[in-house]
């Protein structure tokens, strides 16, 4: 009875535990994204940006900035693990096929000089034993105006 006890017990606080570990990680991704986009050597850096904002309730809104205007391009809702995975649900969706797609990808953060990044991966496969990715992905935390 009390190894019954102290294996329920155990099991609770290990729940609480990755639990805690999760919601830790929301505050850290709540807010906006910049997609860095490095252009080419010796050339100008494009006129485009891509935001991506993520909310407490586990959504995220992907809006594109172009010289052609401003378009909300993506929106999907997200779950985070305790392995670093997110795992998303594609709501709206420029590109009409991924609507209703899941994906799953890694994500890390990162600080640079001072300036948070969010690092995303997936494709993730072992080719001749070596772990590589299909994609990867630099996000900028976007900052309150300064003066």
């Amino acid at each position: 009875m009390m190894k019954k006890l102290f294996l329920m017990t155990f099991a609770i606080l290990s729940l609480s535990v990755i639990s805690n570990t999760l919601f830790a990680q929301i505050p850290n991704l709540v807010g906006t994204w910049e997609f860095m986009i490095f252009p080419p050597p010796n050339t100008e850096k494009p006129c485009y940006t891509l935001l991506r904002t993520f909310d407490e309730k586990g959504n995220y809104t992907q809006i594109e900035a172009s010289p052609k205007g401003v378009y909300i391009v993506g929106k999907a809702s997200f779950e985070l693990s305790a392995a670093g995975r997110v795992k998303e649900v594609i709501s709206f969706a420029a590109n009409p096929d991924r609507i209703g797609k899941t994906f799953n990808f890694t994500y890390k953060f990162m600080t640079d000089n001072g300036v948070k990044l969010l690092i995303t991966e997936g494709g993730t496969k072992i080719v001749n034993g070596v772990e590589t990715v299909e994609w990867r992905e630099i996000w900028r935390r976007v900052e309150d105006f300064k003066e």
